[in-house]
């Protein structure tokens, strides 16, 4: 019984993040779009990245004034657009390319920002 637990425990850590839900391609308010994108089962509400799933894939601290210094806004973009894998190609953000338009991808990117400036 203890192997089964942990065979069990060891494939759920090593199981992919599910990829984004399509969203609505209209224009929305960015907040709404942080939350309507999931942003905030890792990010939190407060983008802290406290939230147990953001601690165990150790989320950046989008409040950080460091993250903020070093982190462009291209970067910022980027990570939206295309997601993060580890060097062995799992998953650790889904990419949103193919879930929101630029303009979405560009106002993400702005409200981001914002928690590290609030």
């Amino acid at each position: 019984m203890p192997f089964v637990a942990f065979a069990l425990a060891l494939a759920l850590q090593q199981a992919p993040t599910a990829p984004p839900a399509p969203i609505d391609a209209s224009p929305q308010d960015p907040k709404e779009l942080f939350s309507k994108a999931k942003c905030t089962l890792c990010h939190g509400e407060d983008g802290r990245g406290r939230t147990p799933k953001g601690k165990k894939l150790k989320a950046a601290d989008l409040t950080s004034p460091k993250w903020d210094k070093e982190t462009t806004d291209e970067e910022i973009v980027e990570t939206i657009q295309d997601g993060i894998k580890e060097k062995k190609g799992k998953v650790r953000m889904p990419a949103f390319k193919s879930k929101l338009n630029q303009e979405q991808i560009r106002a993400l990117a702005e409200y981001v920002r914002t928690f590290a400036r609030k």
